[in-house]
């Protein structure tokens, strides 16, 4: 590692032959005569860029350059809980100004930066560099870790401050429900293997035949039939990867063999939302939850105090209105947190975290693409023409990918599993009686498995490329997954589950529900 980039410290009992093998190149020195090894470590240009040591340093040992903790075999017991808290203290520490153990953004609020041009053309950059990235070898012993971390400071749920929408009562908030189907993966999706490979692999299953098959690999005779099949229609049940081998049939095979068995999923109903959006339940914070709490029912009462000064407008003088309505509250902040008052969320208000690593909130919107998003969308909102405004009804939630449970199943090519894809954001439109759900994923299609994604949507929602109807009470139902994009141009086959801006998303929305009306 050069000087310019985050220091990493590995806290190791003893130098094994393959951690040499990784450090070929490096100048390794094994001991130092005295401290004074160490003088000059915080320096840019020092020549130390990897520790490793057994309890070394969290004694008397100061740097603020570590951004990097590994533990090995540590995190149990009374003597290891203390050794954790300390060495992670002094990891946590940063200095960005001589003398200045501040954040960078909180700097740049202090304005106590000498440079805040440079600031701001970095500062997607800064967070990576002050966070610490801590690293275990032992899962139960990183568990223990965590806790000790949270029994020093306790976190404290918020929850009860958040409110349902009344508005989201008018109509019903509609998610999709799957079931089990007969159907094979393999009937509908084309396992992505290496064209060499694949010879391989039907060469070495003819070699051993099925009677080793069955025992070997503990298989259902069926599931043998269907592998031979398949082996007999490559072009039908295989797409060809030109880039990566594996080259061990063995292997091969068994990976083969467990696709055989998934089921494919399918759509069974619509139902009204119960439990499926509880994450705004579960924030939490360790951080002056009292401030934060005041700050939110701070923002719950702009409606009624906008409603309130709307009838005093023109009894006042302008003076006098415009100073009131500068002190409405539609969005508040706090460090590096804000708190918003959309009208058509799920629960009220929304918070926005200006960093994923933020000390404060858990289960916020805190993902960079997502609070774009959001700014967006509040942007959008504010055109009088905008689509929404030409709607009877909508609502839209943020989904949490650990707590919620509105999804879209796939399969994972790189699990051998059907996963559950979960967007960050849900839409409902309703315009008379057409009910069109809308599934957003502002990340680029370069990420996340993005086209495998697309490809589990499409197999259930719509039929050859058009989007299926469904039917809810009085409701005529279409959905439609979109993925936002910042970077590239999606392939061609995929451009029509991308958008760029709230414009073409207009276009969109106003196509589908269209769509439901010209369809007979």
């Amino acid at each position: 590692m050069t000087a310019e980039r985050p220091f990493a410290l590995i806290k190791i009992g003893d130098i094994t032959g393959w951690l040499r093998d990784k450090l070929e190149g490096y100048e390794i020195n094994e001991s130092f005569e005295n401290e004074s090894y160490f003088a000059r470590i915080n320096d840019d240009d020092s020549d130390i860029n990897i520790l490793m040591g057994s309890r070394s340093f969290y004694e008397g040992w100061d740097s603020n350059r570590p951004n990097v903790i590994l533990f090995i075999n540590i995190g149990i017991g009374n003597d290891a809980k203390k050794f954790v808290l300390q060495s992670i203290g002094r990891g946590v520490r940063i200095e960005p100004l001589k003398n200045k153990r501040k954040r960078m953004l909180k700097l740049y609020n202090a304005k106590q930066l000498n440079k805040p041009d440079l600031f701001e053309k970095i500062s997607n950059l800064i967070v990576p560099i002050e966070s610490l990235y801590v690293f275990g070898t032992n899962a139960n012993n990183l568990q223990e870790i965590v806790a000790t971390l949270r029994e020093e400071k306790p976190e404290q749920e918020i929850g009860d401050v958040f409110v349902l929408n009344p508005q989201a009562q008018k109509h019903p908030l509609l998610v999709p429900v799957y079931k089990e189907t007969n159907r094979l993966v393999a009937d509908v999706n084309r396992y992505t293997i290496s064209r060499e490979d694949l010879e391989l692999v039907a060469r070495f299953y003819e070699l051993i035949g099925d009677k080793v098959a069955v025992v070997k690999y503990d298989c259902e005779p069926k599931i043998l039939h269907k592998t031979k099949e398949t082996f007999q229609q490559k072009d039908k049940y295989y797409k060809y990867d030109t880039k990566n081998r594996i080259s061990d049939p063995e292997l091969l095979l068994g990976r083969i063999l467990r696709y055989m068995h998934i089921e494919a999923k399918d759509i069974d109903h619509f139902k009204p939302i119960d439990n499926e959006i509880v994450h705004f339940k579960k924030i939490r914070t360790a951080h002056n939850p009292d401030d934060i709490k005041n700050m939110i029912k701070t923002v719950l009462e702009y409606p009624k105090r906008k409603e309130e000064l709307d009838k005093v407008y023109g009894k006042i003088s302008k003076e006098e209105y415009d100073r009131m309505y500068s002190e409405l509250k539609p969005v508040d902040r706090y460090q590096d947190i804000e708190v918003q008052y959309i009208a058509n969320h799920y629960y009220l208000p929304i918070v926005l975290s200006e960093t994923d690593k933020s000390n404060y909130l858990t289960h916020v919107i805190n993902v960079d693409s997502e609070v774009r998003f959001i700014e967006e969308l509040d942007k959008y909102l504010s055109d009088p023409k905008n689509v929404f405004a030409q709607l009877d009804w909508w609502m839209f939630s943020k989904i949490d990918q650990t707590t919620d449970e509105v999804y879209i199943p796939y399969y994972n090519s790189d699990d051998n599993t059907i996963s559950r894809f979960k967007p960050d954001f849900i839409f409902w439109l309703l315009s008379g009686n057409n009910y069109l759900i809308l599934f957003i994923d502002p990340k680029s299609t370069k990420y996340a498995n993005a086209f495998k994604k697309i490809d589990g949507y499409s197999r259930i929602f719509e039929d050859n490329g058009q989007s299926k109807l469904f039917h809810y009470d009085n409701y005529t139902i279409t959905t439609k997954l979109l993925f936002k994009t910042y970077q590239e141009d999606a392939p061609d086959a995929y451009k029509p589950y991308c958008f760029t801006n709230f414009t073409d998303l207009g276009k969109i929305i106003s196509e589908s529900l269209q769509s439901i009306i010209s369809t007979p």
